[in-house]
């Protein structure tokens, strides 16, 4: 019998470790018509600020070629507009959510935590998105600067759920960052976001986005997402990571898991085929079996232990009690 339960924090363990990246699966009962939420580890909604916003120009979304390049802009109703039209729907249905949360300014990370006080129990996280422009310093990323994801963190010291900080790869400090979250008091960080791309219309030799620039989704970046959960897990190997980034199998999942991940996020996948994150929760146990790997606890961070060989001899003496 295959063991799906992942410990993400003392506080929260997941049933498995599955679940949609921000951003592909709406703000709360958009994807219930081709599987139930409640079978994932948990539903991840897309950014909320708190404010409203309408997103970027369009197109907001082109193909790269397997991969995908968008610059939606975290349009979104704003917290309040969720709490009033898509909280109840989860709370329901007993969705076990993660929210994921954005600001211009760090400040209003701790609005949007305010005015998600009290919201239920079926929140059972908090996603901090820190990808997004920070207009109090020139529009530099909040990811891409140690000290203001510092002051994020500071910021939103209050919450009382979990903080999982989602983090930019475009920077060359992303392990500096990591260490900030752990110094900073975070439960855990989400790697990785998308890459910084551009495509041209080659009829038009135009962009293909109406924001000119965007981010790079899909299979392209998943070694990028990979190098990035295994140096977290080399440099801090007891601190969360949930590994996104060009997830569209059961097989990549345990790349992501055996790197160091204790969960997974599917993404652009999902917009290839709506079930794809449940398609991969369902496969996951015989991919799991087939290297002989019994518990996702026994899978995370198994690159680091000497891989399947080393797990199998562990496995061999473990106490059956």
């Amino acid at each position: 019998m295959i063991d799906l339960t992942t410990r993400l924090t003392n506080e929260l363990t997941l049933s498995s470790p599955v679940m949609n990246a921000s951003g592909v699966a709406g703000f709360s009962t958009e994807v219930q018509g081709y599987f139930d939420q409640r079978d994932l580890g948990a539903f991840v909604t897309k950014s909320l600020a708190h404010f409203a916003t309408e997103g970027n120009p369009a197109p907001r979304v082109s193909g790269a070629g397997i991969s995908m390049i968008n610059s939606v802009g975290l349009t979104g109703p704003g917290v309040r507009g969720w709490l009033e039209f898509h909280a109840p729907k989860l709370r329901m249905n007993n969705v076990p959510t993660i929210v994921s949360i954005w600001g211009r300014t760090v400040q209003d990370y701790a609005k949007v935590l305010a005015e998600l006080n009290g919201v239920g129990d079926f929140v059972k996280a908090v996603e901090i998105n820190v990808s997004c422009p920070n207009i109090e310093d020139s529009m530099n990323m909040f990811g891409h600067s140690p000290q203001a994801v510092a002051e994020i963190l500071v910021a939103t010291q209050t919450c009382k759920l979990p903080r999982f900080v989602k983090l930019s790869p475009n920077t060359h400090l992303l392990q500096e960052v990591v260490a900030t979250c752990v110094e900073g008091g975070a439960s855990g960080v989400v790697l990785i976001n998308t890459v910084l791309g551009m495509a041209l219309d080659k009829r038009f030799l135009l962009p293909t986005l109406g924001a000119r620039s965007g981010g790079l989704s899909g299979p392209a970046i998943r070694q990028m997402s990979i190098r990035a959960i295994y140096d977290s897990y080399a440099s801090f190997p007891h601190f969360p990571v949930i590994g996104v980034g060009g997830i569209s199998t059961a097989n990549d999942a345990i790349e992501a898991l055996a790197a160091g991940a204790r969960a997974i996020q599917v993404g652009t996948a999902s917009f290839v085929d709506p079930r794809a994150a449940l398609k991969i929760l369902r496969e996951l146990p015989l991919a799991m079996a087939r290297l002989g790997f019994e518990r996702i606890s026994d899978l995370t961070g198994a690159a680091h232990r000497g891989g399947v060989a080393a797990t199998k001899s562990a496995l061999e003496f473990r106490d059956p009690t």
